[in-house]
């Protein structure tokens, strides 16, 4: 095989099979799909499997996460690269190959992410620098941006020619498979979010470059599978939170490390608790409350976990390492 595309779907048949539309016209023999259902149920499995019979699908009883299910993927894959690809991600061949055809002319390039839109058609943000004390903040960040444009490029800026950055974003990544298994591939370390953060950073230990091209554009409905109801968003939104502090204690350290602890939970907890008490005074009517005020429980259940365990990792990423 040329190329695997792996897609990590929980929940998300209606834009998977959207997805699946898009790519199957013109779909090369020697590229192959993998998808990894998290959390599976056999009906709606079987009947998505006999619909689709030239995709590989792989149940997974467990909602294990974005980077769990990446790796499921992988171990499957026989492709010489690796597409990992959200299930909200519309794409077609010719566009597939325009991005492999725009790496193979930047041999130094380990990690490719091309320009992404929403369906409305307005840009999204594809990369970023990778999270630091002095970034947690949106003030901050932006004023290193205005101090040091060059050193700091603003993700949402427009771009006509391929951008080297810290990380690209892992709805829609490239990279080979010799250098996926060199940097150790997903980090389970994470449940949901900044695995492409961590991803990309071995990738530059390693003496590797990721990159961001607008030659090629594709389409996210982003939040297809992260924003189904009130549960499962408070639960994404608190595990973005999560995976800030996991990253932190993974490669930063001494007195930088604990000021950034510090500071993600001076940052998140005030305006969380707020929220909480108008979800009170609301009597619970209004969900951006409600995922707030889940949030918030959640947050404060975790800061406690991890004062008794001794460990940042989230809970959920902790039952995937047993």
């Amino acid at each position: 095989m040329k190329l695997s595309i792996i897609i990590v779907n929980y929940k998300a048949w209606g834009h998977l099979q959207s997805a699946l539309d898009a790519i199957h016209p013109g779909f090369p023999g020697n590229w192959e799909i993998i998808i990894v259902d998290n959390e599976s149920e056999p009906v709606a499995f079987q009947e998505f499997q006999n619909s689709y019979q030239w995709v590989k699908l792989i149940a997974h009883a467990a909602n294990a996460g974005f980077g769990y299910g990446c790796r499921i993927g992988a171990a499957a894959a026989t492709g010489e690269q690796l597409l990992f690809m959200n299930p909200d991600v519309i794409a077609t061949v010719d566009e597939i190959h325009a991005l492999i055809e725009e790496k193979s002319k930047h041999p130094d390039v380990a990690i490719l992410s091309p320009k992404q839109v929403g369906t409305d058609g307005r840009p999204q943000k594809v990369f970023d620098e990778f999270p630091s004390l002095l970034n947690q903040s949106k003030t901050l960040k932006a004023l290193a941006r205005y101090i040091a444009p060059t050193r700091s490029p603003n993700p949402r800026a427009e771009y006509d020619e391929l951008t080297y950055c810290d990380w690209v974003t892992g709805s829609f990544l490239l990279i080979d498979r010799a250098d996926y298994d060199a940097i150790g591939g997903w980090s389970v370390d994470y449940w949901m979010y900044v695995e492409d953060a961590d991803l990309c950073r071995r990738a530059h230990d390693a003496g590797m470059r990721v990159a961001y091209t607008p030659e090629v554009q594709v389409i996210h409905a982003h939040g297809g599978s992260s924003r189904i109801n009130v549960k499962i968003k408070s639960m994404t939104k608190l595990e973005v939170i999560i995976s800030k502090h996991v990253y932190t204690s993974k490669h930063t350290s001494g007195v930088e490390r604990w000021l950034t602890h510090c500071l993600i939970a001076s940052l998140r907890l005030p305006p969380l608790l707020l929220a909480g008490l108008l979800d009170l005074i609301s009597l619970r009517q209004i969900p951006a409350l409600r995922v707030r005020s889940r949030m918030l429980r959640g947050l404060l259940g975790y800061y406690h976990g991890v004062l008794s365990n001794g460990t940042w990792l989230s809970p959920r990423a902790q039952a995937n390492q047993l």
